[in-house]
């Protein structure tokens, strides 16, 4: 891996020093000298350059400007050992005071043909000459720009800490000197540190902020650059994928203009990919490649990176004798250029090699070098932690002895100053104290008496105060629960005891014995848990009431309680929502009684107190857990009311008790069970307007738990009669949504898309439709609106998995009879269609079983399809087509109960929605392999 160098800049002066040697040959008083103007080829230019250098005529100003050109046509040309002969006989040829630029260049070139050549440490001393020469011309940019390739050179040496520490100083100088270009160059480098410390999100973070710049700045080299190193935090970061789309798009710039060196690097970086891939044709291939570009960038630090992993490709097809002859090449180019640790990575691969020729005797002392070597590459990491602590705290140390030092010096210069001062007053303050010290102490001390009485007589006074107001409040409110519990409990016993009496007496009808003896059981109930309630606050105040924590859906408990408070809503004509902002699964460990006894308690306080309207209850997720909202168009509170809402045995006011009923301990109750898990319920409210009540509940989501099982039972269902048309776009979700229709007694039309929908409504006349709303060719909207224009009157549907309370007021809006929601609820399905249906009752259905094991399975091995036609459309940049796709998988994930797949198809869905005019390529690109990768291994289960 390697930080963007900056070659560009290298071309650019080129091309400005090859202009500046012709101007020195201007008027060439040597036929030959113009010759060598003239030429290009470059053959004859060295062949010319020899002759002319042979020549005693020439001035040294002329011989210099030779040099010059030849070296950095010599650069050019890749012939690096040749542009260091000329680099170093320019240097000779010239000095700091005559030509400071010339012979600053042709020290800081030497570093470079080094560093292009793989030879760090003579890379590194010619950068270091150059850095000391830039500080004396007082130039920063020059300065940075070494302290930039060294960082580099020390990172290919992977000497981490010298890499950073040099980076960082460059970086420090381009913000006051750099342009835009350097401070991302700078980014860049930095980035491949946090690589290598395995900080590959800081590193990701970086390299996009430096591709903005790059792309801005068209800077194709640099994109190229930032795609291979994003390539190399995947790969660390176990996301293949992603890193052989990055080490592809960097591969393809550098085949399109022939760079060996970079060419190079990227086969090798795609070797090593395709190796962990198991793609092993592919990686033989891409080493192959990346040694012959090695050999052509003439680069030895390259070739026995190449070597080294072309040994291991071999080595896994089996080629024993070639992977021993690369393998023990790379040794030698590591042990000659000092590339200590893939000589010593390479102790592993030999061991191997030993080991397949059956020399298993070295093959083990190998391995337990290599071994030691691990160990070695932990000890030394561990040592330089301790030394970097040791040497923070000594530092620590020293600071705190300067800081005393410096305090002990400030105090000692108070105490000359105030001994100075004391010793002008003393004899003042004698005098003058020998004359009023005793009346003054005298007076004073009768007056600090008189006024510490008065202040504890007044102190004592407010506290009296206090107590007897606290006594006369606790007495109201003692007075106020006790005719508010006296009411609650004298009207339920007043029914019960009537209609106990009734039957006692016979004076009811044989027929209506189970609606009284509901009532009975009604009014029971409320008494129940009006003394559970009153239990429960003298139990959290004696502190005796525990929690019980079990594992739970969150969803599934939300939905009873929802479908408890909907009877009630309905029977007041009020409009009851639930708004789920979380997933269709939300699993969770708490108390599952204590939650729902406190959202019981907020949805029915927000029924009773409401005459009309509605009542909402939203679910969404928060930093620390959740957060229930219920939102209700009631009574509403006032200010002073607000304050006193949580507190035992206290409503709005006593009004409210007479018209509504209730004891005050509901709310009281609910906010000291949430406290007791971690939690707490505010309250907004306006008067006649209504009021919102907010639970926050912290709790972390759990996986969930066992799948439920595959055979769906509903026992109390009578078989209905009708004809169904069937709109699903998904045919897993068509198959089992027809079997469980057809054991109804239904006759069901299943279609793929709305346009064939309309084609048998209008051909069949169906009694009833169901329309997904997200289909091919014809979504559900369109195919209604298209019914609606030909008159088709009867009942339609939407079936769908949108069911936030916004999405089904608007299919209302638009005209369907109502909404059935995907996963289907059986209970809610079957009422839905028997409302709307004819039952038939010469055919009772004891026991329904719709057993979709092998629908499931046939929708699991459709993954490999799927998964083709995500990355298809992905490569395609065909965002709508993706959508759907993202949309039908999760669908039949969600009917299905397919957990591991609902998360990552749910978060690609919302993306592609929620930014349909701007999409964020990489991270729809990052979506979308994630859901791959979970199609893929859940197929594999």
């Amino acid at each position: 891996m390697l930080g963007k160098f900056k070659r560009l800049f290298f071309i650019a002066f080129i091309t400005v020093l090859g202009v500046a040697s012709t101007i020195c040959f201007a008027e060439p008083q040597d036929p030959l000298l113009e010759q060598f103007n003239q030429v290009t080829d470059w053959q004859q230019k060295k062949e010319i350059a020899d002759q002319l250098l042979l020549t005693k005529q020439l001035t040294s100003q002329q011989r210099l400007a030779i040099y010059s050109t030849m070296a950095e046509r010599a650069f050019t040309e890749n012939d690096y050992p040749l542009a260091l002969d000329f680099y170093q006989s320019q240097e000779k040829n010239s000095n700091i005071n005559d030509s400071p630029e010339q012979y600053f260049r042709s020290i800081k070139m030497q570093g470079v043909v080094y560093y292009y050549q793989g030879l760090m440490q003579q890379a590194i001393k010619e950068y270091s000459r150059a850095l000391a020469i830039a500080k004396q011309l007082n130039n920063a940019l020059k300065q940075a720009n070494l302290l930039s390739n060294i960082g580099l050179a020390y990172f290919d040496m992977y000497n981490m800490d010298l890499a950073l520490d040099h980076y960082q100083k460059a970086k420090a100088i381009y913000e006051t000197h750099g342009s835009v270009q350097d401070k991302a160059d700078i980014l860049h480098n930095i980035a491949g540190i946090y690589i290598k410390l395995s900080r590959y999100d800081s590193a990701l973070e970086f390299y996009r902020e430096v591709l903005a710049v790059f792309q801005q700045l068209d800077d194709k080299d640099g994109i190229a650059q930032v795609y291979g190193n994003m390539g190399v935090a995947y790969v660390e970061s176990g996301r293949n994928q992603l890193a052989l789309h990055y080490y592809q798009l960097a591969l393809r710039y550098y085949q399109s203009i022939n760079d060996a060196y970079q060419l190079s690097i990227r086969h090798k970086n795609l070797a090593n990919l395709n190796l962990k891939l198991n793609e092993i044709d592919t990686a033989n291939y891409h080493a192959l490649a990346a040694k012959e570009f090695a050999i052509k960038a003439d680069n030895k630090s390259l070739l026995l990176t190449a070597l080294h992993v072309l040994a291991k490709v071999q080595l896994v097809k089996g080629n024993i004798n070639e992977a021993r002859v690369n393998l023990n090449e790379s040794f030698a180019l590591a042990k000659k250029y000092n590339n200590v640790m893939l000589a010593k990575e390479g102790l592993g691969i030999n061991s191997l090699l030993l080991a397949s020729v059956g020399d298993y005797k070295q093959a083990v002392d190998l391995h337990a070098k290599f071994v030691e070597y691990q160990q070695s590459i932990r000890s030394e990491e561990v040592v330089k932690a301790l030394t970097v602590f040791q040497t923070q705290f000594k530092a620590n140390q020293l600071n705190q002895e300067i800081l005393q030092l410096k305090q002990e010096r400030d105090l000692q210069d108070l105490k000359i100053a105030k001994r100075s001062q004391l010793s002008i007053l003393l004899a003042i303050v004698m005098v003058l104290g020998l004359i009023c010290s005793i009346a003054l102490y005298r007076r004073s001390i009768e007056r600090k008496a008189k006024i510490q009485l008065s202040e504890q007589v007044e102190q004592r006074t407010q506290e009296l105060q206090f107590v007897a107001q606290e006594l006369r409040a606790a007495n109201e409110v003692k007075s106020q629960f006790l005719a508010n519990i006296s009411h609650e409990i004298r009207t339920p016993l007043t029914a019960i005891l009537g209609q106990t009496d009734d039957l006692i007496n016979g004076l009811y009808e044989p027929q209506d014995l189970k609606a009284e003896l509901l009532v009975i059981k009604k009014h029971s109930d409320h008494l129940k848990d009006l003394i559970n309630d009153v239990l429960d606050i003298s139990k959290i105040e004696a502190n005796r009431l525990e929690l019980h924590l079990t594992k739970f859906d969150l969803i599934e408990l939300v939905n009873d309680v929802y479908e408890m408070c909907q009877a009630h809503a309905s029977q007041k004509g009020l409009s009851l929502a639930f708004e789920n902002q979380l997933a269709q699964s939300h699993w969770v460990k708490l108390d599952l009684m204590r939650v729902k006894q406190i959202l019981i308690n907020l949805l029915t306080n927000a029924i009773k107190f409401t005459q009309r309207g509605s009542v909402t209850l939203r679910l969404s997720k928060t930093q620390s857990g959740v957060q229930f909202n219920v939102i209700d168009t009631g009574i509403g509170m006032s200010v002073e009311q607000l304050k006193m809402v949580f507190e035992c045995f206290q409503q709005g006011d006593n009004t409210i008790s007479r018209r509504f009923g209730g004891s005050g301990l509901g709310l009281s109750l609910s906010q000291q069970l949430a406290m007791m898990m971690g939690g707490y319920i505010s309250a907004l409210s306006e008067p006649d307007k209504g009021s919102e009540f907010i639970f926050n509940l912290p709790c972390k989501q759990k996986s969930a738990g066992p799948l439920s099982s595959s055979v769906i039972r509903n026992s109390q269902q009578v078989q209905l009669q009708g004809k169904v048309v069937l709109a699903e776009d998904h045919p897993d979700n068509r198959r089992l949504i027809t079997r469980y229709l057809t054991s109804l007694g239904l006759e069901v039309i299943a279609v793929s898309d709305g346009e064939k929908a309309v084609e048998q409504c209008l051909q069949q006349y169906p009694d009833i439709v169901l329309l997904d709303i997200q289909m091919p060719i014809m979504d559900g909207l369109s195919a209604l609106a298209l019914l609606q224009q030909c008159g088709f009157s009867n009942p339609i549907y939407a079936l769908t998995a949108n069911a936030m309370s916004h999405e089904i007021e608007n299919y209302m809006s638009l005209g369907f009879t109502g909404y059935l929601s995907k996963p289907i609820d059986k209970k809610v399905f079957y009422n839905t269609l028997a409302s709307q249906l004819e039952q038939n009752n010469k055919q009772p259905v004891s026991e329904s079983k719709v057993d979709m094991t092998d629908l499931t399975q046939s929708f699991i091995k459709s993954f490999r399809e799927e998964a083709e036609s995500l990355s298809m459309h992905l490569q395609q940049c065909d965002y709508k087509a993706l959508q759907q796709d993202s949309h039908r998988i999760l669908g039949a994930a969600q009917m299905f109960e397919v957990h591991d797949v609902i998360k990552p198809a749910l978060n690609l869905d919302q993306a592609l929605l929620n930014n349909r005019d701007k999409y964020e390529v990489d991270d729809v690109a990052s979506l979308t392999h994630v859901l791959i990768d979970a199609l893929d291994a859940y197929s594999l289960k």
